[in-house]
């Protein structure tokens, strides 16, 4: 329950930061934004201290260019400017940026920051992987 509370406030501060009345949360007890035409950002409480922020990308190519598995393999080490957050596949091999937040670290303004730098970062990686995708 701590862990629902402690996000519950922050989603509760974003929204005020964006300009909502609120951000209900969803069937699965997670909140859902849409930044801009294409970037769907999700966050799902972890415990009381964390939420977890995930950004769908594209579907993972079939036949990757060299240069393109470089980028997003490079974006996940330690010294990777995306950092605290990492790229990775879903099970359905959908491309996402993923990352474990500390709920004291953010408030709605420092929050929506990082959204919004998780929404062009995704919007540039779709620009990367070219127009199949």
């Amino acid at each position: 329950m701590a862990a629902i509370e402690a996000a519950s406030e922050l989603i509760a501060d974003l929204a005020k930061v964006i300009g909502l009345p609120e951000i209900p949360p969803d069937d699965n007890g997670g909140y859902h934004l849409t930044i801009g035409d294409d970037n769907d950002v999700f966050i799902y409480p972890v415990d009381a201290d964390r939420i977890l922020l995930v950004v769908p990308i594209a579907p993972l190519p079939l036949h990757p260019q060299y240069a393109v598995m470089n980028y997003l393999l490079r974006s996940n080490l330690f010294d990777s400017d995306l950092a605290p957050f990492q790229i990775a596949t879903d099970d359905n091999s959908m491309l996402i940026q993923w990352g474990r937040l500390n709920i004291a670290d953010f408030d709605g303004t420092l929050l929506a920051k990082a959204i919004d730098n998780l929404a062009q970062r995704a919007t540039a990686i779709r620009a990367e992987l070219g127009p199949d995708t």
